[in-house]
This record gives C-alpha cells, structure tokens and sequence, in this order.
C-alpha cells in the first residue's frame, strides 16, 4: 500500500462508466481505492458513473453516498427515473438532492460529465456549472428521459458515445487510467416484446460498443461480475457494492507495478 503522506509525481485519472443501478458497484471501488491509499487526482464519469463521480469529487465518503444513494434512489429513481417520457426535472431533482447546488470548481476533485448533444451528434465534456444539472445531462438515457437544455445543446446520455470515458481522464492530464466497466458481461439484448425492455436491451447492446475508445486509453479495467444483477433493479446493492471492492482489490497488485515501475 501507498503512504498517505507520500507526494506524488504522477497523475491517477478514475474513469467511470454507465450501467444504471449497476452504478452501486462503484462504491466498492472507492472503498478499496481509499483501503490502499491509491490517489485520485481527477475523475470522469458517464451515466450513473457521473453521478457516482460527482459525489465522489466532492469528497463524500463512499459509506455516505451509499446511505444517501440509497434512500434517494427508493423514494425517487425507482417510482420517477424508470417511466418513459419522465421528465429530466425528476433526475434533476434527485442530483440536486444529492448534490446541492455545488457547482465544478467547489469539488475537491477536477471532474468530467461526458453528455451527448442529440442536435449535433456530438459529444460533450462537462467540466463547469452546477454539477447536478451536468450529471442529469449525462444520465439523461434517450427515449426514457426528456432531454436536458444547456444553452444551444440538448443533452442526453453521454453513454451514446462514450460510455466509459477514459480518454477524457487523459485530456485532464491523467499519466495513469484506472476504469471501472460496469457493461462488460452487457450487450445480448433480450427476448422480450415488452417496449420498455426492448428500450433497455437496445440501450445496452449501443452502449457496449462505445466501451473500445476506452480500453485502449485505460492503463487497468476493473471489471465486477454484475451480470446476474438488472441495471433497472434495486435488489442485492450491498452485495454489488461488494462486488465492485472484490474487482478493484483483485486489480491492485497491476495498479501498484505500474505506479512502481513507471514511476
């Protein structure tokens, strides 16, 4: 393990992708990052990924973001977040909730919202503003959440294009990437003729393939098993939580050599 009080003279970016209530698992991982001491100098996050970051930028525990995610999340994103046509004020509300009014440069953490702007096809990185409409933006997943207006843009589900935004951890200057995919069991669709599964399942097959920008900008991919686990489900999240700690500790001894042989 690393010393707290060690100065370091490289930078550690934390790439973050979508994958619904899947996103619980990201705890796990802030819990085994903060237990060997690895620092994080920046963060990116797409999806629920964003809203994790977020947090996580803010200097949140992992326990209390836990607590607080999960109350939040079965008052609110259960009964509002999964209806289509739900408007984005709902998300939005729930961000605030979590999040204040905070905006980026009160975070302890440089941090990236990636979002996509439906006119252009583009993608867009959200580094200013209020931090919780910019994570509503980019978790704004297209045909189940109504847009999100930021000036000129309509913004919708940075996972369109780049769900697990590691390249973006490079462009804040990040020497070593270390991501977490939430998708990689993700992507065989599904067998039933109900709309809202077929939205899911469409969803889900588009954003595995934006996954391959990221690995190749990713020094280490932390890879929890969630495939028995629904990203539209709120069962079993301590036992993803648990999950993604499994999968980021399994990744340590990698994440150490390359900090001790590079630098």
């Amino acid at each position: 393990m690393f010393g707290k009080k060690k100065r370091y003279n490289y930078k550690i970016g934390l790439a973050l992708s979508g994958g619904g209530t899947r996103g619980f698992a990201h705890l796990g991982v802030f819990r085994a990052l903060e237990e060997w001491h690895i620092p994080v100098h920046c963060v990116a996050g797409t999806s629920v990924g964003s809203i994790m970051g977020a947090m996580y930028s803010a200097g949140l525990p992992w326990q209390t973001i836990l607590e607080e995610a999960r109350t939040l999340t079965k008052k609110d994103i259960l009964n509002k977040r999964f209806a289509i046509g739900s408007d984005s004020a709902n998300i939005e509300e729930i961000a605030e909730r979590l999040l204040g009014n905070l905006t980026f440069d009160k975070l302890k953490l440089p941090f990236a919202a990636v979002a996509v702007d439906i006119a252009t096809g583009n993608e867009v990185v959200l580094t200013s503003g209020e931090v919780s409409k910019a994570v509503s933006a980019s978790s704004a997943v297209p045909a189940l959440f109504t847009p999100v207006k930021m000036g000129d843009m309509v913004l919708v589900d940075g996972g369109l294009l780049n769900n697990m935004p590691a390249d973006v951890c490079r462009k804040m200057g990040a020497d070593v990437v270390i991501s977490v995919d939430l998708n990689h069991t993700r992507g065989k669709g599904t067998t039933s003729t109900k709309l809202l599964d077929i939205l899911i399942a469409t969803w889900n097959i588009t954003t595995k393939g934006t996954v391959y920008k990221g690995e190749i900008n990713s020094d280490v991919i932390i890879t929890p098993e969630l495939s028995s686990y629904k990203n539209t489900r709120l069962e079993n999240i301590d036992e993803m939580v648990s999950e993604g700690y499994r999968a980021a500790a399994e990744k340590m001894p990698d994440i150490m050599q390359i900090l001790q042989t590079k630098f």
